[in-house]
């Protein structure tokens, strides 16, 4: 059926404007980070001691055939040894060598393969986290 009216197609073209503006307005994580995702830290905050980084993405589920990756990226800590990183989701394990201060940030990623080769990465959550370790 063709319409003849062009106050009708005005108005459809009006209506599919308004609508692709409120999908690029809508708030998504399909390319970025998971709304309220949280990082909690856990365990003794002392040197040579395990602590725990828990990742809670608030009921978000990675989709078959992806997996978790997760970087930690020290951006101050004390001379010596870097501290051991035992990376995994939902829980990461670090031990910090010595006593002193420390700033870290998590990025955690979905990683995906696409059928056409490569690889998709996006991010669901990055904080940075300061800890001041004891002896």
């Amino acid at each position: 059926m063709k319409t003849s009216n062009p106050h009708a197609r005005q108005a459809l073209l009006g209506l599919a404007a308004a609508l692709w503006l409120l999908l690029l307005a809508a708030p998504s994580f399909a390319g970025g980070a998971v709304p309220d995702a949280e990082l909690a830290i856990t365990g003794e905050l002392r040197a040579g001691t395990p602590v725990r980084a828990f990742f809670d993405l608030k009921g978000y589920v990675l989709p078959s055939g992806a997996y978790a990756s997760v970087n930690v990226r020290f951006t101050k800590r004390p001379d010596g040894p870097e501290p051991r990183v035992r990376t995994g989701y939902p829980e990461t394990l670090l031990t910090f060598p010595g006593p002193g201060d420390y700033a870290m940030v998590f990025i955690l990623n979905e990683v995906s393969k696409p059928s056409c080769g490569g690889v998709n990465a996006k991010t669901l959550l990055e904080k940075e986290v300061k800890l001041r370790i004891a002896e």
